[in-house]
């Protein structure tokens, strides 16, 4: 699992999908496919990529971020924190990255000592004043978020999460996805039967 290389396609008349001509690996993953944990990381990864980047348009910024994630992933172990760092990441690099450090709606910053609300069809946290809507997010896990969106896929290797924290930041990331893809995410079936780090 996990081959990088130089694509050879095709258009065909009326078809979304272009044909794979020929395909020369330059590069395996081999270390992921021995472990199952990395391989629904991996697998999780793509899927991701796959469903948020437009079709036909080249995204190299996320090529690399992928790219990357999946070296990473190969010569260490899948890990909670190193997912997370790759979803802001990837959502960042789309666009689609969310406002942690103020009100999405008014950019009030001074959110600290209210309890903000996670409004993702709204772009990420909302204060009291733009809206009684949305999941109440802790403090803790707005600073959460707010670290690993500003952590590099290295710096997500010493990074540490709580089960609590981990789960707030999964659920709000997930909430996020979910505005920009219809349909469930297979992969994600794949890491809870895993029972690895999600």
């Amino acid at each position: 699992m996990g081959a990088e290389g130089e694509a050879a396609l095709r258009e065909r008349a009326g078809a979304d999908l272009l044909l794979l001509e020929d395909f020369d690996v330059q590069e395996a993953r081999l270390g992921l496919a021995g472990d199952m944990g990395k391989t629904a990381h991996a697998a999780y990864a793509l899927e991701l990529c796959d469903r948020l980047c437009p079709p036909r348009h080249a995204e190299p910024a996320v090529f690399d971020w992928l790219r990357e994630f999946l070296m990473r992933l190969e010569a260490g172990r899948a890990s909670a924190e190193r997912l997370r760092v790759f979803e802001l990441g990837l959502l960042g690099r789309l666009g689609f990255g969310p406002a942690l450090d103020r009100c999405a709606v008014c950019g009030r910053s001074d959110l600290c000592d209210e309890k903000a609300r996670w409004y993702p069809e709204q772009g990420g946290v909302l204060c009291a004043s733009c809206t009684q809507r949305g999941d109440i997010l802790t403090a803790a896990t707005r600073r959460a978020l707010t670290g690993l969106a500003g952590m590099s896929l290295a710096e997500a290797e010493k990074a540490s999460l709580d089960r609590e924290t981990n789960a707030g930041c999964r659920r709000a990331i997930l909430g996020l996805v979910r505005t920009h893809i219809a349909g469930p995410l297979r992969s994600l079936d794949f890491i809870e039967k895993m029972g690895g780090d999600r």
